[in-house]
Parts: structure tokens; sequence; C-alpha cells
């Protein structure tokens, strides 16, 4: 099997300098995403909006993209040459080893993200936020504005408030639709805000759609959503989840370009929206910004800067497949990937947020929200969807980032917004609220996964039971002792992923002539 997406499905450009001057391969221009306003290369302060892009002018390439750097974007460069594209497996060599980057991979593969401008491959790298990347025959340029990390504001919880509320008003604003749209609606918070704000701006969409995620979600953000519509006099569509967890995580790795391993849930509404939209609205940002998903660690953990290897450890404890990945890797893999590795390169990064508001909201919006989370819109997505992300308005981002740790730690800010600014709706809850279904729907469901997996492996890539590192033997081996079904579990998306990135990595170079 490759892993690679055709090349078709994303731009790449390749320049290399030589005696007669610069070849060129590839597209030598390009634009993704959606500025609000002006060109995705206008000089100066980026504008609104999540894009990137690159011109070769037969002189001089050069690409920028947003203040985030949530457009995906990567470049590699060396010995005279420089690659650019979206997707980061179009810069990985054809024909030769694909080195890969030890540390952000110990990081990775207990956490599910990367850290700043990391990727798998060594070579590969995230272009950083507001950047500009200049090259020529003289080489490579790269100057980036850097992420904003605005220190804590003097404002009262009142005053944090209604300058969510406003300033969200008014980032809505800037991004009325101009024609019908469906509109992907959750059973939380983010989706809820824009949802209440368009039609409170007269701006209703044409349809809510709302997809359906995998056991153990006890399917409630449906039943939430289809809630609120109702209240609004919306039509409400649920698109059912992929049939196969499997297959879906199969394609959606490598469409994510080995990013993530998150968003495959999300590919029938991404479908949807294709079909049905073109344009579209997403909450990036709402929730590491606002009320965190990991407040409760955020709560337990206070931010000391003098102690960031404790701090480190405890968040590798906390992640999805942190206490439970050494049971996948060898002794080989588990010395280049290991425990000590991935806390030096988080204190690192910890370190980078110490002077934010709130240091660890900070992080996770900088790494989680940026890295992983965002590749569902913009790299599973279609680029010919306009989608807007109302959370990183700049004047909105710069408030919520301001506002004092002590406001956010409760984890109830966005539902006193949501309150303030909508209190007829404040009686409908969120589907955060409803506890996960366990019991014999989530075995059945763990055990189709693995034996899809298992069929796949011994009919299409009989290759994966002969890997050097034995990930599969060793996702069976897992499946020993207390804990097993959830160990198994959190752990069969990640041998997934290895099994990929090893396909990229071993099979290529044993073609290297």
């Amino acid at each position: 099997m490759t892993v690679r997406r055709p090349a078709a499905s994303a731009p790449r450009v390749l320049l290399t300098a030589g005696p007669d001057g610069v070849r060129v391969e590839g597209d030598g221009e390009a634009r993704l995403g959606h500025p609000l306003t002006g060109d995705h290369l206008d000089p100066g302060p980026p504008a609104e909006g999540v894009f990137a892009g690159w011109r070769w002018d037969g002189e001089r390439l050069v690409a920028r993209n947003d203040r985030y750097g949530v457009c995906p974007l990567f470049y590699r460069a060396g010995g005279g040459s420089l690659a650019l594209s979206p997707d980061p497996l179009a810069l990985l060599p054809e024909d030769g080893p694909v080195e890969l980057d030890h540390d952000a991979l110990a990081v990775f593969l207990r956490t599910g993200f990367f850290l700043a401008e990391d990727t798998a491959f060594a070579q590969v790298r995230a272009l950083p936020p507001a950047a500009t990347l200049t090259w020529d025959t003289g080489g490579l340029r790269l100057r980036s504005d850097g992420p904003p990390r605005p220190g804590a504001a003097a404002m009262t919880e009142a005053q944090a408030v209604d300058g969510f509320v406003d300033l969200f008003r008014a980032s809505v604003a800037r991004r009325l639709p101009g024609e019908p749209y469906d509109l992907p609606l959750s059973g939380g918070r983010d989706s809820r805000h824009i949802l209440l704000e368009l039609c409170r701006r007269g701006a209703p969409p044409r349809r809510c759609v709302s997809g359906a995620k995998f056991p153990p979600d006890p399917g409630a953000d449906a039943r939430v959503a289809a809630a609120l519509a109702g209240r609004l006099g919306l039509p409400h569509t649920v698109v059912p989840r992929p049939r196969s967890q499997f297959r879906a995580e199969l394609a959606a790795l490598p469409a994510q370009g080995m990013t993530t391993l998150d968003g495959a849930w999300t590919q029938p509404v991404l479908a949807h929206l294709r079909r049905h939209s073109r344009i579209s609205y997403d909450g990036l940002g709402g929730g590491e910004l606002v009320q965190n998903p990991s407040v409760e660690f955020i709560r337990a953990n206070p931010y000391d800067p003098a102690d960031l290897p404790g701090l480190a450890d405890r968040l590798l404890a906390a992640s999805r497949t942190g206490p439970h990945v050494e049971h996948l890797l060898s002794p080989r893999t588990n010395a280049l990937w290991s425990r000590q590795a991935a806390r030096r390169r988080l204190v690192t990064e910890l370190a980078r947020h110490a002077d934010s508001a709130s240091p660890l909201s900070s992080f996770f919006f900088w790494n989680r929200t940026r890295r992983s989370i965002s590749a569902a819109p913009f790299a599973l997505g279609d680029g010919r969807v306009l989608t807007h992300t109302p959370y990183l308005d700049h004047a909105l981002f710069d408030h919520l980032a301001s506002v004092p740790h002590r406001f956010l730690v409760d984890g109830t800010f966005h539902d006193r917004a949501l309150h303030r600014a909508f209190p007829e709706h404040a009686d409908l809850g969120f589907a955060s609220s409803v506890p996960q279904r366990h019991g014999p729907v989530l075995v059945a469901h763990r055990l189709a996964y693995l034996l899809r997996f298992l069929a796949h492996a011994t009919v299409v890539e009989p290759g994966w039971w002969r890997g050097p590192d034995r990930f599969l033997q060793r996702l069976l081996a897992a499946g020993r002792g207390p804990g097993a079904p959830q160990r198994v579990s959190r752990l069969q998306p990640l041998a997934l992923y290895l099994l990929q990135l090893e396909d990229l990595a071993v099979r290529r170079a044993r073609r290297r002539p």
C-alpha cells in the first residue's frame, strides 16, 4: 500500500539551483485557504483568515501564511533546493530513505500531536505562524513574527465576558455569508455560539449538519444539536459516521500528512459540505482559548516554570497513549522515541509559553489546536469550501489570550458568555455532560476494529506482519493483562500510524538503487 495521496490532490513545487539556473518542477504558484481581504502574498501583517500561498517569479520564490500558521504548508530545504506543499508526504524523496525526527515522534506517539513546526520527518518542517519564506540561488530566508502570546490584561471578570461577547459579534459580522450554506453543528459550545450569532445577524444556515463520532461517544452531539436547531426552526441532518473506524483512519492518517491521529470521524461531514455548500464555519480555537477541554488537567497542574520537567511528565501520563505506548515499541524504537526524549522536547516547548496569561491554554492552542485539530477542516477538507473560523479573529484572539488565568480555570467561561449573549437558550445543556457509553456496543466496536485491522494486514498488507519492529504483534500482545480492552483501543490507531510510517521509511529505503 502506498500512503502518498495522488500528486494532483495537493499542489507542490520543487526548485533546484544548478549551473544553468533554477529548475522548476510542479506548481510555480499556489493559493491555499482564504484571506478575508487582499491577496495571500500581500506584504505586511497577515490578513484575517486562514491561508497560505507561494509564487515563483523566475528569480525568487515568496511564501506566506496566516497569523496562526493554521493553514497547512510545509517545506524541505537543503542542497541548493526548496520544496513546498500543503502535504508533507509530497515532500519526501521518491527513491531513498526517509529520515525520521525521533524527538518529534517521541512526543507525538504519546500525545497525538506534534509541537511547534515539527513533523515526523527530519527534513520537513511546518511553516511557522505569520511567516514569510523567500528562496533564490542565494539560499533560504525565513522570517516569522512568531505566535502572539499576550500576557494577562488588567480586566475584571465581567469585562472579560463582555469583551468576549462583543468581539465575537464583531468577528461574525466580518464573516457573514453571501449565499445559502450548511453549518456543521455539534452539541458543544463553539458551534452553538457561531449558529446563534449568525441567526441574530439575520443570516441563518439553510441546514444544520451533525456528524457521529465513534464509540464510546454516546451520540449526544446530534441529539443536542437537533434540539437547538428545532428551537430555531432550522432543518437538521445527521450524517452517519463511517461504517468502519479502521478504514476511516486508514484513509485519514495519510490524507492529513501523518500529522495527527484525529479527524477520521469528520470525513462524512466534510464530504456533505463539499456536495452542498461553498461556505462553512468551524469553531477552531474556541475550546482551547475559552473553555479548554483539558481544564481539569490545567486546574490540577498549575504551570510552575521551576518544575517544567515534572509538568511534562504529568502531561505525558495524562495523554491519550502516554501510559500505553511502550507496549508497541521495540527495544530499538523505545530508545529512539523514549519518554526521556519526549520530556526534553516538551520542556523546551512549555518554556515558550511562560509569559502567556494562561500558559497551558497557550501551549494546547499553539500545538494541539494548530497542529492536530486544524487538520480536519484544512487538510481533510476541500479547499473549494471557504471555511470561516470566527474564534481566530485577531482582535478576539488577543482578548481571549489575555484573559487572566483565574477567570478560565473553573471551566465555565464560555457558558457565562453564552448565557449573557443568549439567555433564552441557557436551559439547553451540552453534549459534554452526557457520560460515555460502555458495555456490549463498545466491546463489539473494538473487536470489529481489531478484526478489520488483522484482515487487512493478512490480505492487503502481509508485509505488516514482517516489519522489523513487529508493531502488529506487539499490539496483539498488549491485549493481555489487566486493562487490556482500553489499552488496545487506545493503541490501535497508533499501531496503524506506525505501520504506515514504516511503509514510508523502510520500504522506500529498500527501493533505493
